[in-house]
């Protein structure tokens, strides 16, 4: 199942037997093979049972299988998902300090920026981030838009190059046009 990375923001952890595990508030990825390592989690105060007087504090629970609906229902019991979790010390990379950044073709022109990005959570894998194309962009890529229409592109992770302060893609403005997805 492919969602935004927003989808998953904010939305109540529940363990099977019915205590709140805490909000995700982030994910965490590999940003070179670009795999979910686990989601950032604010814990909640009723599950100190989970880490064990922690108190209300982010930890990172590594992904598993689940029900994902108006809130995410672990698949194991409170004293199970002390084994999944690890205090977070932000020193693995996160999906939301992507979004907004530029992104660049191999020669430094610019593309656009992101506002989004797909995961799969069968697979735990980032699949595609969503970039608003900037007008230059759409000028050289010679594609049509109304007047006030911004147009979103869709861009498999497989076309970057790498991330950091601004996410680098293999190929030039033409590869570029042949290896996205317009969104409407």
């Amino acid at each position: 199942m492919s969602i935004p990375l927003e989808s998953l923001k904010d939305i109540l952890m529940i363990s099977s037997d019915a205590y709140e595990v805490g909000e995700v508030t982030d994910v965490r990825y590999d940003p070179f093979e670009w795999d979910v390592v686990g989601l950032k989690v604010k814990s909640k105060k009723a599950s100190s049972k989970l880490s064990a007087g922690l108190g209300k504090t982010t930890v990172l629970i590594l992904p598993e299988k689940f029900v994902l609906n108006d809130v995410i229902l672990l698949s194991q019991p409170i004293e199970k998902i002390k084994d999944s979790i690890v205090p977070d010390n932000n020193n693995i990379a996160s999906l939301s300090s992507l979004v907004s950044s530029k992104v660049v073709t191999r020669d430094n022109a610019l593309v656009g920026t992101i506002t989004t990005i797909m995961i799969d959570t069968v697979e735990w894998k980032v699949l595609s981030i969503v970039v608003r194309l900037d007008k230059s962009a759409i000028d050289a890529m010679k594609m049509k838009k109304g007047l006030f229409s911004k147009i979103n592109v869709e861009i498999s992770v497989d076309q970057i190059l790498s991330s950091a302060e601004m996410v680098h893609l293999k190929e030039q403005m033409d590869g570029v046009r042949n290896n996205m997805t317009v969104l409407e």
